[in-house]
């Protein structure tokens, strides 16, 4: 037994429901701009997981920039979210979430250009 059958499993699906009253949410959608334009959850952002790293702290601030939001972060699978939210957490976002994988998404799709959602390789939309 290795330490990812440790892991709790995430459904996405459970986790979108529950955090369905919250106010102070942003839904953030870490896949690549390609990804993101073939479907996403309806009012995610995109922020590609490649930019969440030190040197564009101040992209991601100028986008993000309550840091006492609830944070929900996926990518395909579930793993670029889980080192996205584990690096915004350290980047004092307390309420960063890895959510899971869009591959287990059952509800609706939203399809729009990049020019109203995806991030820039220097932060901006």
């Amino acid at each position: 037994m290795g330490y990812y059958d440790e892991l709790p499993e995430l459904d996405i699906n459970e986790l979108l429901e529950e955090t369905s009253l919250i106010k102070n949410k942003v839904l953030v959608d870490v896949r690549t701009p390609e990804e993101y334009l073939e479907g996403h959850i309806p009012g995610a952002i995109n922020i590609e997981a490649k930019l969440c790293k030190r040197s564009n702290r101040s992209g991601i601030e100028s986008i993000l920039t309550d840091k006492t939001a609830h944070v929900y972060m996926y990518c395909f699978s579930g793993a670029r979210s889980g080192m996205a939210a584990a690096f915004l957490r350290q980047m004092g976002y307390d309420r960063a979430e890895n959510i899971g994988g869009y591959k287990d998404y059952t509800g609706p799709v939203s399809i729009t250009s990049c020019a109203t959602g995806c991030v820039n390789g220097d932060g901006s939309f």
